[in-house]
């Protein structure tokens, strides 16, 4: 099997669709370290998400079950994904998250458009972290959907930011118990009681250490503006 090495951990991993595997080119690893664990999509799960997805391909499909899987076995590394799209800028990564259609996406390009020298997107749809040594390192992974808008790259995270759409553009700290329920929800499907107390329990060393905003904005772009203060509160 091919070795990758994605979020500092090496997994052997196979795609079946060339497509897929062009993804993961990036990551491939040619090191002497022996894979963690090894993973392959059910050719069923694909078959699934093909069948109840909207204009989804057996190779994001394939995507999308390999993420979940190696997100799921990440848990045991201190690791799993937010929903979100990541922008790093100036050496943090800020998690703009949402559910899907909000605008996370549409909200980072403005960043990207206003500082093409400073900001990049390394991940546009599932970036996974890492709580090491009390830090929550974030990174760029092959799991960012039908766009490929990602970069093999990490560093820690800035600050997680829930996106809304209003009429007025607001940004607003939350406390751990508001913000809990909004990272939950944009959190990966856990099925065992284990998993779920690990999952939570990386949440909240999150909420102890980073701080988590609401911004309630419109797609104009005096947005970026509002939003720019999780840079400076």
């Amino acid at each position: 099997m091919p070795k990758y090495k994605i979020a500092d951990v090496v997994v052997e991993m196979v795609q079946d669709y060339k497509e897929t595997a062009h993804w993961y080119s990036d990551y491939i690893y040619n090191g002497d370290e022996e894979a963690a664990f090894a993973i392959k999509a059910p050719q069923t799960d694909i078959d699934y998400f093909v069948e109840v997805g909207k204009d989804i391909t057996p190779a994001v499909a394939e995507n999308m079950v390999l993420c979940n899987i190696f997100n799921r076995r990440l848990l045991r590394y201190g690791g799993s994904y937010l929903h979100s799209s990541a922008l790093l800028y100036e050496h943090k990564v800020y998690l703009f998250s949402a559910g899907s259609g909000v605008g996370k996406s549409t909200h980072t390009k403005k960043w990207l458009d206003r500082f093409p020298q400073k900001a990049s997107v390394i991940n546009d749809d599932k970036p996974s972290f890492r709580i090491i040594d009390g830090k929550c390192i974030v990174y760029g992974t092959p799991f960012s959907g039908g766009t490929n808008l990602q970069i093999n790259t990490s560093a820690e995270l800035g600050a997680i930011v829930f996106i809304e759409r209003a009429e007025e553009n607001s940004l607003t700290k939350l406390n751990a118990s508001q913000a809990i329920n909004l990272m939950l929800s944009q959190a990966p499907k856990i099925f065992t009681e284990k998993a779920g107390e690990i999952q939570l329990d990386l949440y909240s060393q999150i909420l102890t250490s980073y701080p988590v905003y609401l911004l309630k904005c419109n797609m104009d772009d005096s947005a970026l503006d509002v939003s720019m203060g999780i840079l400076t509160s």
